[in-house]
């Protein structure tokens, strides 16, 4: 019975400080693309892109321009919504570059951050960080940064975002996990 009793009690008690944890950003490389896990593998007991919330990603171009900078905006809702977080990433869909960074992501702000991925270090994710994830209303959090294409039309860019709408428990438990992804192709008028 102890050999039950106090490892679930230990992994109930971590549960708290754990999650105050990620008010302040997730891990890297959690946004749900190129194989890799989102947000869900933490904040798993709602499914994934549930009825009643989105995540948005405004701001990107339908084709962009080479070393052209664009604001783009990452909103996550939901009724009920008391902190929200996000990460992005953006990366080359196709070719020899397939997976590797494409552009750069500067922060508007200080309610975001900038951080490395976990094994690619070359790979930069955009985050809230524990001062943008208090929405400022209910139901809705925004963030707005800005990305710098890459400098060569070297092909088609996949920006993929993982927002969490979440009840503000400080636990992972009552969240919900909204996944994005959208391709664009280089302007070859440009």
């Amino acid at each position: 019975m102890k050999r039950i009793v106090i490892p679930a009690a230990l992994f109930l008690i971590g549960l708290p400080i754990a999650a105050s944890a990620f008010k302040e950003g997730p891990y890297p490389n959690v946004t749900g693309g190129f194989g890799e896990r989102s947000c869900h593998l933490c904040h798993l007991d709602n499914p994934i892109n549930a009825p009643g919330g989105s995540v948005g990603l405004d701001g990107v171009p339908a084709s962009f321009v080479p070393g052209h900078t664009y604001p783009i905006t990452v909103t996550i809702r939901r009724d009920g919504l008391r902190r929200g977080g996000f990460e992005i990433a953006s990366r080359f869909a196709t070719g020899r570059l397939k997976g590797k960074q494409a552009g750069t992501w500067t922060p508007m702000d200080a309610r975001v951050q900038l951080i490395p991925g976990a094994v690619d270090k070359s790979l930069s994710f955009v985050q809230h960080n524990l001062i943008g994830s208090r929405a400022p209303a209910t139901g809705s959090n925004t963030w707005t940064i800005q990305w710098t294409a890459p400098n060569q039309a070297a092909g088609s860019v996949q920006f993929n975002v993982a927002g969490n709408a979440s009840n503000n428990d400080d636990s992972p438990l009552g969240d919900y996990i909204y996944l994005k992804m959208v391709r664009i192709l280089p302007d070859k008028r440009k």
